[in-house]
């Protein structure tokens, strides 16, 4: 388990990553210099249950914030993956594409969707950190009574 990791409920949340939480999508970003490594919170895979598609945006392409990088399929729900931040596609997680389950298996690890050329890094004072993210994310656990697992 990763350092400054709270769990809730079973869900873990690391508190070193940036999260995007708009409604029930939690989306984290973690920030090396300009780029942002994109995926979907233990919360979120939770959610949507054992994926069985995953299709991500192809390198090059600019994504605004809060618009899809990737939209994902799973028994009981089909949904987008919105853009923490807006920015360009720099790399693919061509893995997820082959083995969705990754994403619920290791949401935070192998399960990552997309890295991001960051355009504008002023967004990132619009994104949750730390204790801040954490409270978000409690809240949504609470109020969806949301218990996590790991689908393998």
């Amino acid at each position: 388990m990763a350092e400054n990791m709270v769990v809730e409920s079973n869900c873990e949340v690391p508190e070193d990553l940036y999260y995007y939480i708009e409604g029930k999508n939690t989306v984290w970003g973690k920030l090396e210099g300009d780029v942002m490594t994109v995926g979907i919170t233990d919360v979120a895979q939770t959610m949507a249950g054992k994926l069985v598609k995953v299709r991500l945006k192809k390198k090059g392409v600019k994504v605004d914030r809060g618009r899809p990088v990737a939209t994902m399929e799973s028994g009981k729900w089909a949904g987008a993956v919105p853009s923490p931040v807006s920015g360009e596609i720099v790399e693919v997680n061509e893995e997820v594409e082959k083995s969705p389950s990754l994403v619920n298996q290791d949401p935070y690890g192998k399960g990552w969707l997309v890295k991001l050329k960051v355009l504008n890094r002023e967004e990132l004072k619009q994104l949750y950190t730390s204790s801040v993210a954490v409270d978000k994310v409690r809240g949504l656990i609470q109020s969806e009574k949301i218990q996590c697992k790991r689908v393998t």
